[in-house]
């Protein structure tokens, strides 16, 4: 089965983020926004959908608390500002207080959020297959 990270609840849109190189750390092994916050016990695609909803200035400081908590590799200081900056360029960014009126009107007629119709047919493949089951036993 092909891997697709929507079905695990990992938005695609955080991949240019997560997967963006650090560097190298003391063994030599590279490491990734991703590698480093699973280093740091945080969630990866939780803490990104969570920068990029932050406005601009506390999402670098978040950041830059998180990269100064990370210590396998070296990073000057001065070089750190800048890293966080095109690291968070990378970032889609998602306004938190408009809301558009599509996204409004799907919550008024109660239209799921796009994608879940593929967890529609998952479950009701999964309940056919379950009757299946129940009448071949009878």
């Amino acid at each position: 089965m092909a891997y697709a990270p929507t079905q695990l609840g990992q938005d695609p849109q955080f991949e240019a983020f997560l997967y963006a190189s650090l560097g190298e750390d003391r063994r030599g092994s590279s490491v990734t926004v991703l590698s480093m916050l699973a280093r740091l016990g945080v969630d990866p695609w939780k803490e990104a959908s969570e920068l990029s909803r932050l406005p601009i200035a506390a999402a670098r400081q978040r950041l830059e608390a998180l990269m100064t908590r990370f210590h396998d590799i070296p990073t000057p200081v001065p070089d750190r500002s800048k890293i966080v900056s095109d690291l968070l360029a990378l970032l889609p960014r998602r306004a938190t207080t408009t809301i558009s009126p599509q996204a409004s009107n799907s919550a008024k007629l109660g239209i799921l959020p796009q994608g879940s119709q593929f967890y529609w047919i998952i479950a009701a493949a999964f309940f056919l297959g379950w009757i299946l089951m129940l009448a071949q036993g009878q």
